[in-house]
C-alpha cells in the first residue's frame, strides 16, 4: 500500500508512513479490501453480518471475472484502493445513496477553520465512456458541495477554473482577496510551463488536523470513480492539490509558520502565505515528468490497457528513482560548469533544510528536493540558490518546456 500524502511504499500493517510520518487510518485488517459493488470499494466496518455478505459478493464477482481478473484487480486494490481511505480527517462509516452509487462521507469535525466540502467522495457503477464524462463527474461532484458558498468566492473559483484548466475548485469560506492571489500562483506557473496545464482537476480546502503537520499537499491519484461495466474499467482518478484549513483558512497562522520556515531556512528565502502551493506544484511538475517518461499521456482513465504502466508510474513515485536521476543529472551538470567538489548533500542544501528531508527510515526523500528547488526559483529567479536553478533547467528538460 502506498501513503496518501507522498506517494511512499508502506508495509501491509503501517500504521504511519516511514517518509512523511503521515498516520495510515485503517480501522481493523478483516475489513480491508472488502467491497460492496466493486473490488476496489474499500469498506470501514466493524459488523461481522455486513462483512460476511461482502464476502459473498466478492466470491460471486471473482467466479464471474475469472482468476486472471482478480489477480488484477488485487494488485490495483493495493496501489489504489487505499488511497481511499480516512487519511485526512475522520468520517462516518460509509453511506450508500442508491440513485447516485455514490460513497458519501461525513465530516464529523467541526470549528472555526474548516470547510463543508468534502474531497474524498467517490462513486461506482457509473457510465464513463471518455474523458468528457470523468471530467463531468468530478465537476458535478464539486458545483452540488456549493449551494451555501458566497457568490464572491464562487466567481474567483469559476475564474480559476477558466483561466487555468483546473476542473474542480472549492474554496468556500476562503477569504476571497487570499483566493484570488492563490490563483496568480498558477497564472505565473502556467505562463512558463504551459504544456502542464490541464492535469489537476482539482484544487480544494480539506479539513486537516494542525498535528498532521503539513500547509499544503500534493495528492497524484485518487481513485474517484468505477464504470458500471463487469469489469469496473475505465477509473476516474483525480490528481489533487490539498489546502489544510487549519492554515489556509486562518492567515495568521499561516504567516507566522512560513515566516519561521523562512527565516530559519527551512524554507527558501522570501516564502510568502501563497509559495506553500507553488511547492506543491514542483511536486506536480515532477509527476508529469515522469508520466512523461513512463510515456503516460493521462492517469485521468485508468484501464486494462494501461493499469500496469500506471503501477510501475505510481510505485516510482513512491521510491523516488526518477526524482534522484533529475537531481544526479542536474549535480553532474553542476559541477561540470564549475569544476566543484562540493558534495551532493551539501549542494542541495544550499536550497534550504526542507530539501534535505528526510523519512522516519532515515533515508532523503528526494522529490522534496525538486519542490524546494521549484519553489526557491519561483520566489527568488536569478537569485535563487545554484542547486534550484540547475535541478529546475533539467526538469524543464524533461518537461519538454
Amino acid at each position: 500500500m502506498f501513503c496518501p500524502k507522498c506517494g511512499n511504499l508502506l508495509e501491509a500493517k503501517a500504521k504511519f508512513c516511514n517518509r512523511c510520518g503521515c498516520q495510515i487510518y485503517i480501522s481493523d485488517e478483516k475489513n480491508i479490501n472488502q467491497s460492496k459493488s466493486d473490488l476496489n470499494q474499500i469498506q470501514y466496518t466493524n459488523n461481522q453480518k455486513n462483512q460476511s455478505q461482502d464476502n459473498k459478493k466478492m466470491i460471486f464477482i471473482g467466479v464471474g471475472l475469472g482468476l486472471g481478473m482478480l489477480i488484477i484487480l488485487f494488485l490495483i486494490v493495493l496501489v489504489i484502493g487505499n488511497l481511499k481511505g480516512k487519511y485526512y480527517f475522520n468520517v462516518t462509516p460509509n453511506q450508500q445513496d442508491n440513485e447516485t452509487n455514490q460513497t458519501t462521507k461525513t465530516v464529523t469535525n467541526k470549528g472555526k477553520y474548516t470547510t463543508k466540502i468534502i474531497y474524498d467522495n467517490t462513486y461506482s457503477g457509473v457510465k464513463i465512456k471518455n474523458d468528457k464524462d470523468a471530467l463531468a463527474l468530478i465537476e458535478k461532484d464539486s458545483v452540488t458541495q456549493k449551494d451555501n458558498c458566497p457568490a464572491d468566492i464562487k466567481k474567483v473559483e469559476d475564474e480559476i477554473i477558466k483561466n487555468y484548466g483546473i476542473t474542480a475548485v472549492n474554496l468556500c469560506e476562503m477569504d476571497i482577496d487570499f483566493a484570488k492571489e492563490l490563483g496568480n500562483v498558477f497564472k505565473k506557473i502556467y505562463t512558463e510551463y504551459p504544456s502542464v496545464r490541464g492535469y489537476i482537476t482539482n484544487l480544494t480546502l480539506v479539513n486537516v488536523s494542525i498535528n498532521d503537520n503539513y500547509i499544503a499537499a500534493f495528492m497524484p491519484v485518487f481513485n474517484f470513480a468505477t464504470s458500471d461495466a463487469s469489469s469496473t474499467y475505465p477509473w476516474v482518478i483525480k490528481t489533487q492539490v490539498l489546502l489544510n484549513t487549519a492554515y489556509f483558512l486562518n492567515k495568521d497562522r499561516l504567516q507566522a509558520s512560513v515566516t519561521d520556515g523562512s527565516n530559519s531556512g527551512h524554507f527558501p528565502d522570501n516564502s510568502t502565505i501563497y509559495s506553500p502551493v507553488a511547492h506543491e506544484l514542483g511536486h506536480y511538475l515532477s509527476f508529469l515528468a515522469m508520466m512523461k517518461h513512463y510515456q503516460l499521456n493521462s492517469i485521468l482513465l485508468v484501464d486494462s490497457n494501461n493499469i500496469n504502466t500506471f503501477y510501475q508510474l505510481y510505485e516510482d513515485f513512491g521510491k523516488g528513482n526518477y526524482s534522484l536521476t533529475i537531481i544526479n543529472e542536474a549535480f553532474e551538470n553542476y559541477k561540470k560548469d564549475t569544476n566543484a567538489t562540493i558534495s551532493l548533500d551539501e549542494w542541495r542544501g544550499n536550497i534550504s533544510n526542507y530539501a534535505l528531508a528526510k523519512n522516519n527510515s532515515g533515508e532523503y526523500i528526494y522529490d522534496e528536493t525538486i519542490a524546494e528547488s521549484f519553489h526557491d526559483v519561483y520566489l527568488n529567479g536569478d537569485n535563487a540558490a545554484d542547486a534550484s536553478k540547475y535541478i529546475v533547467y533539467v526538469l524543464k528538460q524533461k518537461l519538454g518546456s
